[in-house]
């Protein structure tokens, strides 16, 4: 294993949404990458930074992650001649550049000449195996030639210029970062898009209320939060209606467009997202995002898959409340909640929508048209309440006697029941305790089914 495999091992891993879209570029597109090799010694970067021309630690990049162990093994790399990868910058509108690929091996050997690191920590060298005689030196302790090694080695840099299309420079930081530790879509889309836009998302990921949904601590150190509230964004403000694949470069656009988005408009994006994501939490609690399994047979009973999030249950049920009053919603928490978990039980078309190809326009569109009709069905049809038994109804049964009226099997979780009209709705039957009986859903739907 080289040097730069083990630096990556030990360097933070972080849980990531799948995803194996590629961005659609055309040929024009392509010919538009312009980048330019160019080697800079330490000293040079050193100067960069210094006046703000390099920015190593800006608020869109991933925190420095490295230990004081790894730092201190980089410059002993330096002292041993040992080649150093190269570093990747992006050349910004503004003629200052931001680093793309390098800035852990970067921050470190910065920290060192300047003697301290991002955090404030002093810079002592620890764990050397070959200069054993510096641990516990910082930069001002090493004498003068080795001071003068360190600051004139340079790095083999490739600069992306400017002048490139964006989403073509996308792919680019993206295939550049095939390491253990790579940058995933949300970290090179934050380091390509800086901007307003990107602070808003900033300060959006620290919503307690979205945090306590997710609850993944990972997703958050890596920009995931970000790439969750930007889908959303992207599907209320361009509607699901105008999406075209890839989701990748739907959500780039947004981003592109709104770059510098005014304060007018970051109010409103506030608002829409405060909104949505407290009703979210109001109707599906700790289950939101997530999917439920129905049971597959008479002898199983259903669960939550509560250690993943389900992406296209994120996108509909955030959208699904932006166009409702919080009186609105609150009023039918039940019978939304309900409805949710029968579709992920009962309708086909919408469970292949949630799990297969869910990127793709048509089924993108139909788990969206199937979700927002069937809201719209709760809240506005007066009738909805006379023929589906609230919630309060099922709680009382299920804490009287939990226990199917047709299989005589106990119910062991709530949501894996339903109630049934003794007497058929369709031939007069009443939406009453006394014509309700509990049963267990996959008993429900054999018997609806015969």
């Amino acid at each position: 294993m080289n040097l730069e495999s083990k630096i990556n091992n030990e360097l933070i891993e972080s849980e990531c949404l799948e995803n194996d879209e590629t961005l659609e570029l055309q040929e024009k597109d392509i010919r538009q990458i312009i980048w330019q090799p160019k080697d800079f010694s330490l000293r040079e970067f050193l100067s960069m930074q210094q006046d703000n021309d390099l920015d190593l630690q800006p608020e869109y990049q991933r925190k420095f992650v490295a230990s004081l162990k790894i730092a201190s093994r980089l410059i002993e790399s330096i002292l041993m001649d040992v080649p150093i990868p190269v570093i990747y910058l992006a050349e910004e509108k503004d003629g200052t550049f931001s680093v793309i690929d390098g800035q852990q091996r970067l921050t470190s050997f910065l920290s060192f000449i300047t003697g301290k690191f991002p955090n404030g920590d002093v810079f002592k060298l620890t764990g050397l195996t070959v200069f054993k005689e510096l641990n516990r030196k910082t930069f001002e302790d090493l004498d003068k030639a080795l001071q003068t090694k360190i600051k004139t080695t340079t790095i083999h840099t490739i600069l992306i210029k400017k002048e490139s299309n964006e989403d073509v420079k996308f792919e680019i930081f993206e295939r550049l970062n095939t390491g253990s530790t790579a940058l995933n879509e949300d970290e090179i889309r934050n380091s390509v898009y800086r901007g307003d836009y990107i602070k808003l998302l900033s300060e959006l990921e620290n919503n307690k209320t979205f945090d306590q949904l997710v609850k993944k601590d990972n997703f958050k150190n890596r920009m995931i939060y970000r790439g969750m509230i930007l889908r959303f964004f992207a599907l209320t403000e361009k509607s699901y209606l105008n999406y075209k694949p890839s989701m990748k470069q739907f959500c780039n656009k947004e981003l592109r467009d709104n770059r510098f988005i005014t304060q007018e408009k970051q109010k409103e994006y506030k608002e829409r997202f405060n909104h949505c994501v407290d009703l979210v939490k109001v109707v599906f609690g700790e289950t939101a995002f997530r999917r439920y399994l129905g049971a597959a047979n008479e002898t199983q009973q259903g669960t939550w898959a509560t250690t993943r999030i389900n992406m296209a249950l994120f996108d509909i049920q955030m959208y699904g409340f932006k166009d409702y009053s919080k009186n609105d919603v609150l009023r039918n928490a039940d019978y939304i909640r309900e409805a949710m978990i029968d579709l992920m039980n009962n309708n086909h078309e919408f469970i292949d929508s949630i799990l297969i190809q869910t990127s793709n326009k048509e089924i993108l569109r139909k788990r969206f048209k199937i979700w927002t009709e069937k809201l719209e069905e709760i809240i506005s049809d007066k009738n909805y309440e006379l023929r589906i038994f609230p919630y309060a109804i099922k709680k009382q049964l299920f804490d009287q006697n939990p226990v199917c009226s047709i299989s005589k099997q106990r119910i062991l979780a709530i949501e894996d029941s339903e109630v049934d009209h003794i007497i058929p709705y369709s031939k007069g039957g009443k939406t009453d305790i006394e014509n309700a009986q509990l049963v267990l859903r996959y008993f429900n739907r054999a018997k609806s089914n015969k």
